[in-house]
This record gives structure tokens, C-alpha cells and sequence, in this order.
């Protein structure tokens, strides 16, 4: 047995649906965190509900990703797959994210009853390289596992796992039993544990190499955190009393985890009948003076948009976050993508005024509720925060979190400002109507109206009055675009060649940025918190550089601009082209963008 030391390694564990590859990924994610890891982790979920076992649609797995370094990405291809039998595997070499030199590790045991299925994907193998170790669930744990009524499979092989990835089986047993201890009698915890340990005795006898990944000392209180989860303390932090829903993949969960706690910290939790009602009691209780969110995906954001433009014209605050998923129309439910950019900004009709801020990480899902709040408050316009799927349910460990405990926008600290790139608003903010009160004030009546206004509130139709609240709802956005900084570069300033991107492709930018500063490739990153409005510097920096090319989990090609490259072109006037442009669920890889950026400059 060889113990092999590496920087960083990536592995999978895939099964069907159902059959718990995630609950053993939060098990063994747990574990490292413990054992002082670095470690990034993405969930794969299936898109349908229950998908037959043993068929494409029901793979479902994790995907983890360890460090000697802090990592910010999922990064670049699987070194090692232990897939729970032949046909998720096929399915899983379709995407084409595995090393060269990657490991499989095949569970033969309905190879029996399918022969062929298996020769097939074993030829695969074979053609592509791949290096297959076969194994069996021994004798024991299948008895067990027929006793727990088909569970427990997962156990064996988060058993195969820890023993190659060299972990002190103790500890993650005690994982285990964290994980399941309330919620398991005692003989069957003892039967799960069984299938963990004799899961490590296999490797053991059957797997001849380990691997290792130096731990860290880790300082201070540390948390375990996915995005959607930071998005809904970020929430109760920045103050927010009321959240207002309808059940959407992926944006469900904000819902779910508020329900929990939203009640302690005085929150209120709506899950309406349908999108339309959702954001008319958010933009209702805002109306009222109770600070509220509504969350959605694309199918929803597209039924929300005459709200939207409501709560424009009628100058009430409103915060939506948008968890994109791939599209259009139901799309790709369970899978990331970054398309929605172009609707937010550009979805309601007439010359609706609109900021979108985007999180590109846990830390990020955190504060932009109090930035959103105090935009929106501020300025009384609707505020985006978007999100997209691999954020929502990426895991990362992080420091905990400074606190704000937002009363009222004046308690945002100035660190908030500082991560998105902007300072505080300072100078006067004319109002379309100057009467802004909530309603219930002595002498304070407003009229709430869709239709233009003058600024008493009564409604009018005159061209004047017309192009004067325009004219104030965009100067509203302009003391936005005057009070932003620089935004977050990457590399050395090397003038050749600039990648640009938002949201969840700031990591794989960063590092591969610094992969190509490492092999002398002439580039330099930029990543926008602020996605609209955009800096007034942005042009003069464009200019120094000869290329600048977007990086975008969204569609376009030569025809067809990319969402980011088009606003980007109409914003600079530069001739800005996608360097990635990709629509295919996945999240980008590091070392593609790297080996995309020296293409473009030979």
C-alpha cells in the first residue's frame, strides 16, 4: 500500500437517487472539516422526483474537493469515482470531468443480472484510459443492508472512502453518530456502523494506494455553510421581518431554513399560492414599513415582472433574490447557470430602474441582504440579489461571521460596502413623489398608484411630469454608479488580456488567473460584485487592456452575445467577446478558462 501526499485532489461519490451519496458526502464533509481540511463540496441532484433506480436520470452524488490551500471553487477533474453500479457511472463519463489519470472504483454487484450493461461500460473505460477497480459488498453488509430495508449502502462506502483518503475511522464514526444518533435506535446505529467499518476493511484489502492532503490548524470559530443557507442568516441579520415565497427549485431551501428559525427573531414566513402572490405581500409589507424579501428561480422571476414594475413606479422598497437554474421556461432544475442576468435587468416593460448585486460565495450570500436593504430603502427601487444553484448549494468552511443585527439601514457597517466594491450615498436622493411615509401617518396620506405621478402624488399625464420621473428614478441608479469603486482584480496587470465575469465563476477566475500567472501566461481577472449599475471607471480600464472577454455559465457564440458580454458592450462601447460562453450545467473549470485565455493569445 502506497500513501500518496497531494496538494489537492477532487473525488465523487455517485449512486442513485435516494440511496443517501449525499448524506454520506455531509458525513465525510464534516469529518475533513474536522481533521482541518480545505475543502469545497458540490451536491448533484436529479432533477426529477424519484427516478427509477438503475436508470441516467437518477444519479445523484457529491462531488468533493480537497486542499492544502483554501479553495474556492470545485476546480478542474475528478481524480477517483465510487460509483454504486454501471449505469450512473456511463452517465457520469458523459460529462467528461475526470482526469487522464482517474481511479473508478465499480460496485459489481448487480453485474449478475446485467452482463452486458456492465462489459459495455468497462470497454469505456478501457478506451478512455480509465483504471477500474472492481469490488464487492461483502456477505455481511449485504445482509445488513437487506435488514435495513435496501439503506445503509452508503455507510459501506463512505467506509471505502475514509480509508482511502486516509481518515482516523473514530472520527468519522463520531460523525456518523452526530449525523443520525437522535434519530436511529441503538441497534441500528450499530448495524450503520458495521456497514462503515467493514466498508474500510475492504479498502483495505482491495484498494492498494491512499491519499493524503496536509491538514491545517484552523483559528477561531469556523462554520460549515452552503450559500442558501448564509442567504437566510444573512436575512435575519440584516433585519428583514418578512419572507414571502412559493416552493421553486432551487430557491426552496431559504424558505425552508427560515421557517426554522425566522420565528425566534421575530420574522414571519408566507408561502403564497402562487409567484404572483408572493411578491405582492413582499412589496405589500414594504409598502407598510415592514422590510421583506421575496426568493424565486427563473420560471418565477418571469411571473414576478409586473410587480417588479409596480414597486418601481410606486416607489416602494423591494428585495427579490433569484437562485438561477438553467432555462429557459422549467429547463434544467437542479443544474447552475447564469442566464437570468438579461431579465432582471431588462424584464419588466417601460424603463424600469433596477440594481442587481451578485454572490459569488457563502461569505458574499451572507451580506448582500444588508446592502440590498439599504439600497433599497434608500432609494425605494427594486434591489436583485442573484444567486445561481451552485452557489445555493455549494458547502464551504468559512469564519464565522461579524454580526450587524440591522435595525435600520444606518446600521450597515462600512465593511459591507468595502466587499461590494461601493461607498455609502451621501449627497441628497430626490424622490418622484415627495410624500414617502408609511401608511398610518398623522398627515402623512401617500397615494400608491402604477400610473405616473407628480411629485404631490396625483396622477398626471403631462410629457413634462412623465420625463422628470424618469429622469429622477435614473438619477436614483446614477448616485449608485457615482459611488462605485474599483471592482476585484486578479493577477498582474499585464495589459494583454482581461477575463471578466460575476457571480459564481469569481473562483475558477481567480485560480485561473493565478494557474496562468504560474505558467507565465500574460492575463488578468476582474469580478463584479455590483452587476448593474457598473462603475464609470470601467471604460478607462478596459482600455488599457487589448482583449477583454467574458467568462458566463450562459449561452452565446459569434452570432449571439453572452448576457454579460452584451451589457458590458453596450456599457464600454469595446468590442467584447465570450471567452466562455457555456450553457451545459456545469460549473467552469479553472485550467479550461486557462487553456481558452492561451488559445486566444497565440
Amino acid at each position: 500500500m502506497s500513501l500518496e501526499k497531494r496538494p489537492v485532489t477532487r473525488f465523487e461519490l455517485i449512486m442513485d437517487a435516494g440511496t443517501g451519496a449525499q448524506k454520506a458526502g455531509d458525513i465525510l464533509l464534516g469529518a475533513f472539516v474536522a481533521m482541518g481540511q480545505y475543502v469545497f463540496v458540490e451536491p448533484m441532484i436529479p432533477a426529477e422526483i424519484s427516478p427509477p433506480a438503475r436508470s441516467r436520470p437518477a444519479l445523484s452524488g457529491v462531488i468533493i474537493r480537497l486542499a492544502d490551500f483554501d479553495v474556492t471553487n470545485i476546480g478542474n477533474d475528478t481524480d477517483l469515482i465510487l460509483a454504486a453500479h454501471e449505469i450512473v457511472l456511463d452517465r457520469r463519463l458523459d460529462d467528461n470531468e475526470f482526469n487522464p489519470s482517474c481511479k473508478i472504483l465499480l460496485d459489481m454487484g448487480d453485474q449478475e443480472a446485467n452482463p452486458d450493461s456492465y462489459e459495455m461500460v468497462l470497454k469505456r473505460c478501457t478506451k478512455l484510459g480509465l483504471s477500474v477497480i472492481p469490488f464487492s459488498v461483502d456477505a455481511e453488509s449485504q445482509t445488513i443492508v437487506k435488514e435495513l430495508g435496501g439503506k445503509g449502502q452508503n455507510l459501506h462506502y463512505l467506509g471505502m472512502l475514509s480509508y482511502i483518503y486516509n481518515m482516523d475511522e473514530d472520527m468519522v464514526k463520531a460523525e456518523i453518530e452526530k449525523t443520525f444518533g437522535k434519530k436511529l435506535k441503538p441497534e441500528i446505529m450499530a448495524k450503520n456502523l458495521t456497514l462503515y467499518h467493514n466498508g474500510y476493511q475492504l479498502a483495505k484489502e482491495k484498494v492498494f494506494f491512499r491519499i493524503e492532503v496536509k491538514n491545517h490548524e484552523r483559528h477561531g470559530e469556523q462554520i460549515l455553510i452552503d450559500g442558501n443557507t448564509s442567504m437566510t442568516m444573512g436575512l435575519i441579520d440584516a433585519g428583514i421581518k418578512l419572507f414571502s415565497g412559493y416552493p421553486i427549485t432551487p430557491a426552496s431551501s431559504i424558505m425552508h431554513t427560515l421557517a426554522k428559525n425566522f420565528p425566534a427573531y421575530g420574522g414571519v414566513v408566507h408561502q403564497a399560492e402562487d409567484e404572483i402572490a408572493a411578491i405582492g405581500t413582499a412589496v405589500g409589507s414594504y409598502y407598510a414599513g415592514m422590510p421583506a424579501v421575496t426568493a424565486t428561480s427563473g420560471p418565477g422571476l418571469s411571473l414576478k415582472q409586473e410587480f417588479i414594475g409596480f414597486a418601481t413606479v410606486a416607489e416602494i422598497p423591494l428585495i427579490l433574490i433569484d437562485v438561477q437554474r438553467s432555462g429557459p421556461s422549467t429547463g434544467m432544475p437542479t443544474k447552475t447557470e447564469q442566464s437570468d442576468l438579461l431579465a432582471a435587468l431588462c424584464g419588466s416593460h417601460g424603463d424600469y430602474t433596477k440594481i442587481i448585486i451578485s454572490v459569488s460565495n457563502v461569505i458574499d450570500c451572507f451580506y448582500a441582504p444588508h446592502l440590498a436593504r439599504y439600497l433599497t430603502e434608500k432609494l425605494r427601487v427594486p434591489v436583485f440579489i442573484l444567486s445561481d444553484f451552485q452557489t445555493a448549494n455549494s458547502y464551504k468552511v468559512v469564519a464565522k461571521f461579524p454580526l450587524a443585527q440591522m435595525k435600520n439601514i444606518e446600521d450597515i457597517p462600512d465593511f459591507v460596502f468595502e466587499r461590494f466594491h461601493m461607498k455609502r450615498l451621501t449627497a441628497p436622493i430626490e424622490m418622484v413623489r415627495t410624500q414617502q411615509t408609511s401608511p398610518g401617518t398623522e398627515g402623512g396620506m401617500r397615494r400608491i398608484t402604477g400610473l405616473n405621478t407628480d411629485e404631490n402624488g396625483k396622477v398626471n399625464y403631462f410629457s413634462d411630469h412623465h420625463q422628470r420621473s424618469h429622469r429622477v428614478r435614473n438619477e436614483k441608479i446614477h448616485h449608485v454608479r457615482r459611488a462605485l469603486t474599483t471592482p476585484e482584480m486578479f493577477g498582474k496587470d499585464t495589459n494583454e488580456i482581461l477575463i471578466v465575469g460575476w457571480g459564481s465563476t469569481r473562483g475558477a477566475i481567480e485560480e485561473a488567473i493565478a494557474l496562468c500567472e504560474k505558467n507565465n501566461v500574460p492575463a488578468s481577472g476582474m469580478h463584479f460584485r455590483m452587476v448593474y449599475p457598473l462603475p464609470l471607471m470601467l471604460k478607462d480600464i478596459f482600455a488599457k487592456y487589448k482583449k477583454v472577454m467574458t467568462v458566463e455559465v450562459a449561452y452565446g457564440d459569434m452570432l449571439k452575445p453572452s448576457p454579460l458580454a452584451l451589457l458590458l458592450r453596450s456599457e464600454t462601447l469595446k468590442d467584447i467577446h465570450p471567452l466562455i460562453a457555456e450553457a451545459t450545467g456545469r460549473p467552469v473549470r479553472p485550467r479550461i478558462i486557462m487553456h481558452k485565455i492561451q488559445e486566444v493569445l497565440k
